[in-house]
């Protein structure tokens, strides 16, 4: 008697490597206008060596950018920002700032891809406040490693991390987010701040493996303003995962 037994491809480890972030803390803080300026006073453009790298190059992936301008409000007033993507707006806002107070905008990009120019406006409702950080940084999300094979038996998240990291300005982490894990129906199997196997795994097409929270599954082409009397910046983090290991199920 013929036994039929499914065969699963050979072990596959990918390894996703996040870049350092890109910060800069200007010696002399920068007066803000207090108008819309013509030149955004931050501006990066999306390199090869800003997106993550991996060992194995998945089928499908995208890319979340990080954006981040900071400053200080000496009497108490109104921060305005813009963000925009290649020239174009993609999302503005304000908010009230006490005074002798940091601000951080936090400004997201989905789906990024190389050569496309991001950029933040700042301007200010009072004549002595200024900024003088700004952080750049690319996470992935929605990704998928494999195309046939979409049935994983095992799936393991076996490293996560928390990105980005940052160093300079007196920095604090205001919130940190999971990563978001789905049936392949889109239905939400899980939150994960930490490693997780899963027995059997089946990927989807709309979010693939996993996508992050801040960029993804919020914020997705916006920008979230933060104040704080100590810290700048103040931003967020998400949990992302830098390692995982997986059979496919071959059902062909």
């Amino acid at each position: 008697m013929t036994r039929m037994v499914p065969l699963l491809t050979s072990l596959k480890t990918l390894n996703i490597t996040l870049q350092t972030p890109l910060e800069t803390l200007l010696g002399t803080p920068e007066t803000l206008p207090t108008t819309e300026p013509s030149t955004p006073q931050i501006s990066y453009t999306v390199a090869d060596a800003n997106l993550p790298s991996y060992n194995i190059m998945p089928y499908v992936k995208k890319h979340v950018a990080y954006l981040i301008g900071a400053g200080k409000f000496i009497t108490a007033g109104t921060i305005y920002y813009r963000i925009k993507k290649n020239g174009a707006s993609v999302y503005n806002g304000s908010v009230s700032v006490p005074a002798n107070t940091y601000f951080t905008i936090n400004g997201f990009f989905y789906d990024i891809t190389v050569g496309d120019v991001l950029e933040l406006s700042l301007w200010s409702s009072v004549t002595n406040s200024n900024w003088d950080y700004k952080a750049f940084s690319i996470m992935v999300t929605r990704l998928i490693l494999m195309n046939r094979q979409r049935i994983l038996k095992p799936c393991n998240f076996s490293a996560v991390t928390a990105y980005p990291a940052l160093t300079l300005g007196n920095p604090a982490v205001y919130s940190t987010y999971a990563f978001y894990t789905y049936f392949d129906n889109d239905s939400l199997i899980k939150n994960l701040t930490s490693t997780f196997v899963f027995s059997v795994f089946s990927v989807g097409n709309t979010y693939g493996m996993f996508r992050v929270y801040m960029g993804d599954n919020l914020a997705a082409g916006g920008a979230i303003a933060l104040t704080n009397a100590t810290y700048r910046p103040y931003y967020y983090q998400n949990k992302v995962p830098t390692q995982i290991i997986m059979r496919g199920l071959k059902i062909d």
